[in-house]
C-alpha cells in the first residue's frame, strides 16, 4: 500500500527533510497527461497531492492515520474492481445482442 511506504518514511522523517518535500514536489510532473498515461495506479496522483501539504506529512507519523488510509484505499479499489467488471459484463452483454440482432 501506498500509504503504508509513505508512513514509514514519515516515521523515520524523510516527509520532514527540505530535499525530500522538493522531490515530492519535483514528482508532479506525473500529472501531465503526457506522463499520467503511463501509471499503472493513477490514484497515486491524489497522494501525491496530498503530500504536498505539511500538515499532512505530519499526520502520516500517526500509525492510526496510516492505516485508516490503508484500509480506505482498500475499500475504493475493491469498489472499483466490482464497479469495472460490472460495467465490463454490461459492454459484453451488449455486444452479443447487437451480434445476434438481425440485419
Amino acid at each position: 500500500m501506498a500509504s503504508a511506504m509513505e508512513s514509514v518514511l514519515a516515521q523515520r522523517g524523510y516527509l520532514q527533510e527540505k530535499p525530500f518535500v522538493n522531490y515530492l514536489k519535483y514528482l508532479l510532473y506525473w500529472k501531465d497527461p503526457e506522463y499520467a498515461k503511463y501509471l499503472k495506479y493513477p490514484q497515486s496522483l491524489h497522494m501525491l497531492e496530498l503530500l504536498q501539504y505539511e500538515h499532512f506529512r505530519k499526520e502520516l507519523v500517526n500509525g492510526q492515520c496510516a492505516k485508516f488510509i490503508d484500509e480506505q484505499q482498500l475499500l475504493h479499489w475493491q469498489h472499483y474492481s466490482r464497479k469495472r467488471m460490472r460495467m465490463q459484463q454490461a459492454l459484453a452483454e451488449q455486444q452479443q445482442q447487437s451480434n445476434a440482432a438481425p440485419k
